[in-house]
């Protein structure tokens, strides 16, 4: 279990990839939330208090760049460690996620281990 724990909110559209990472990281002892689109995970952050969002990217309606947009706008979630999700990782990508204000910019599927290593590190 972690030492200290972490409130995350998964957003993908993809059910089964977000239902599948929500279970990988509350077996790492986090508490984590899950939602399907773009819009619903902007109220959900809030009221979690979300400290990490891992954001599907490519989602129809509200993409991933722009709730990261909205969530670096907001006062109580600016400085959430959000983490952008994605079948493309070219230089551009990850550019393009860089300006939206996404901290790590990860291919799918994400590594485990790479999880461990990115939460321990958060103070």
């Amino acid at each position: 279990m972690p030492t200290n724990p972490r409130r995350i909110l998964v957003v993908d559209d993809n059910r089964d990839a977000a239902d599948s990472l929500v279970l990988i990281l509350g077996r790492m002892g986090h508490d984590v939330r899950v939602c399907y689109e773009g819009q619903s995970a902007l109220d959900a952050a809030r009221g979690l208090r979300a400290e990490v969002v891992f954001l599907d990217l490519v989602m129809p309606g509200m993409d991933g760049y722009e709730v990261a947009r909205q969530l670096r706008a907001d006062p109580q979630l600016r400085h959430v460690l959000i983490v952008g999700i994605s079948g493309f990782g070219q230089e551009e990508d990850r550019a393009r996620s860089r300006q939206a204000g996404i901290d790590q910019h990860l291919l799918k599927p994400v590594d485990p281990e790479f999880l461990t290593s990115l939460l321990g590190r958060r103070g």
